[in-house]
């Protein structure tokens, strides 16, 4: 037993390193996804908390018309964004593979430029639990990605990839990226150098591809709170 895990963790050390050599962003998913669980389960979120009911004006006699009740609780699905502090949750109650993800905090500070373009160091950090009875293996260094910049110019988007250099640059080194237990919580963080200005979007490929969680960095302005995992 002791001889398998030796050899998981040097495989994982070996492909890890490689993942901050690759270039090409596809090449560095299919990296990824060799330890990696593939999930396709879409991720949602649900506020907690009642939408508000809409103000209905009439004419003084006039019947009030009926009204459908607002969905309670409200829940948020792709293609919409999710907000930083939102519990995502993929999977369902009870499901072997039920995974809740948490955008915890972004963060970015001036970087040395390239070439003529100004650059920031963008970081932030990732909470991932495991909810279910089954194992999840991530690399998220190999699965996130700034993909839209709010710039002096207007909005960019683009894929900017975190980099061995900019986990130097944010202190991040000697990161866990050992398979996560279930039951077991881990904070993962992440550096990326994009364009300076604010960084507006994120996404975690959950499959490798189109199967995402979109963030938008700013908090939830229609809902606050939790429900149970």
């Amino acid at each position: 037993m002791n001889d398998d895990l030796s050899l998981a963790q040097l495989q994982r050390s070996i492909l890890l390193r490689s993942i901050y050599l690759l270039f090409v962003p596809v090449m560095l998913v299919f990296a990824a996804l060799a330890c990696g669980t593939i999930v396709t389960d879409t991720a949602f979120y649900t506020c907690p908390t009642s939408v508000p009911v809409p103000t209905v004006t009439t004419l003084p006699g006039t019947p009030l018309p009926t009204l459908a009740p607002p969905p309670t609780p409200f829940t948020l699905a792709p293609p919409q964004d999710f907000y930083v502090g939102d519990a995502v949750f993929v999977g369902q109650p009870g499901a072997p593979l039920r995974l809740r993800f948490r955008l915890l905090s972004v963060q970015s500070q001036p970087a040395p430029t390239l070439g003529d373009t100004p650059q920031n160091l963008y970081t932030w950090r990732l909470e991932i639990r495991n909810l279910g009875s089954t194992t999840y293996e991530t690399v998220p260094v190999a699965l996130m990605v700034i993909t839209a910049l709010t710039t002096p110019t207007g909005e960019q988007t683009g894929s900017w990839l975190t980099s061995l250099a900019a986990m130097n640059a944010a202190g991040f080194t000697d990161e866990n990226y050992n398979a996560l237990l279930p039951g077991a919580t881990r904070v993962y963080r992440l550096a990326a150098f994009a364009p300076a200005g604010s960084l507006h979007r994120l996404a975690y490929l959950l499959d490798g591809g189109s199967n995402r969680i979109t963030w938008v960095n700013q908090t939830n302005p229609y809902c606050s709170g939790d429900v149970a995992d």
